[in-house]
């Protein structure tokens, strides 16, 4: 009896030894064969590579439906077609403006035209004779200015007179009516002239005249 137990005891661990020999021999010959045949099926599916930008897809997953867009808006904002042109400085409002020449120019000489040389008249009207029906009268003219010049006289008579002229000495007479115009000359400065004239009349009495002027100037006498 002593003897067998001895023998069971020594005999376990032998085997158990060749046991796990025999099973690291197994292993590494699995090892050696997996080596040598490259990696398998199923680590040689193709991983689709995509950018950086998009996530990585394993093999085997399905892409959802994408609706294709332009490179321009897939890549980004693209570059405008026009270049921005660069901004111009504006030019400043408050310029400095060059500084006016002020030219002094010389007063113009005002020259003083004397008013030109004329002559002036004056005039005394005188009743030489008078009647019932008629009137001998006479003018005597002096010439007041400092040039010779031709003379106009004017007499004009009341209606009621109805005196008319029939001749007429030393000047030209023209007219008609109540007004009758005398005229002559010419006549040097400071000399004197005179005339006469003839008329018919429709009163009795002196025949006054209404009115009576030399160049708007009024006769003296009467």
């Amino acid at each position: 009896m002593p003897g067998k137990h001895s023998t069971g005891q020594l005999g376990l661990p032998r085997y158990s030894f060749i046991a796990a020999a025999a099973t690291l021999l197994v292993i590494l010959v699995a090892w050696v064969a997996v080596r040598a045949a490259g990696p398998s099926q199923e680590q040689k599916a193709p991983v689709l590579v995509v950018p950086p930008s998009t996530p990585v897809v394993e093999a085997g997953a399905v892409l959802p439906a994408t609706t294709p867009t332009s490179p321009s808006a897939s890549a980004g904002p693209s570059p405008s077609r026009t270049p921005s042109a660069s901004p111009t400085p504006s030019p400043s409002r408050t310029s400095a403006k060059p500084s006016a020449r002020v030219t002094t120019k010389p007063a113009p000489v005002r020259t003083t035209t004397p008013p030109p040389v004329a002559a002036s008249f004056t005039a005394r009207y005188q009743t030489g004779a008078s009647w019932d029906r008629g009137l001998i009268a006479g003018v005597q003219i002096t010439n007041t200015g400092r040039a010779a010049g031709t003379w106009r006289v004017t007499i004009s008579y009341p209606s009621r007179a109805g005196v008319r002229v029939t001749n007429a000495w030393n000047a030209q007479v023209s007219g008609g009516g109540d007004t009758w115009t005398f005229t002559g000359g010419p006549l040097a400065p400071g000399a004197s002239a005179s005339f006469g004239f003839q008329a018919t009349k429709q009163t009795r009495g002196t025949a006054r005249p209404a009115s009576c002027s030399i160049g708007g100037t009024p006769c003296t006498g009467g």
